[in-house]
């Protein structure tokens, strides 16, 4: 049985509009990725207070590492939600262990000895945002809805 708005759709040549979960899925990734990434660059603004410097790394980096796992899981692609959240997890501690090695608001170190931290926070970020952008692009999961 097909309903009104799938039959309108299919009479004009067009696809049904998404679904409640699809269009859903990539809005909560995106903004569990955003919010805690606006919270943190707020945070690390305070530049005489390095230990709220490093707090705010760690409010970003757990929002990266959350981010695929809400936008996979609100689609219903857990297995998805488990790789692209495995990835993200992975670079964000490996981040976090880099930043407990060498604190890189430290002023007295060079700019060298902070790249590790610098590398593996921004693969962290994408790591994240790869996983919001692939549940845009994959959709729901059959029967999700």
């Amino acid at each position: 049985m097909v309903s009104p708005a799938g039959a309108r759709a299919e009479e004009s040549g067009t696809a049904p509009a998404p679904e409640g979960r699809a269009a859903a899925a990539p809005i909560a990734g995106a903004l569990t990725l955003f919010v805690p990434l606006l919270v943190g660059g707020a945070l690390i603004a305070q530049d005489d207070n390095r230990a709220l410097q490093r707090d705010a790394v760690r409010v970003m980096v757990a929002g990266f590492a959350a981010a695929p796992i809400v936008s996979h899981a609100v689609a219903g692609r857990w297995r998805r939600a488990l790789v692209f959240g495995l990835m993200s997890v992975a670079t964000s501690a490996a981040t976090l262990v880099a930043m407990s090695a060498r604190d890189p608001f430290d002023p007295t170190i060079g700019n060298r000895k902070r790249l590790a931290f610098g590398f593996l926070f921004t693969a962290s970020f994408f790591a994240g945002a790869g996983g919001v952008v692939d549940s845009f692009v994959v959709g729901p999961a059959p029967g999700a809805n």
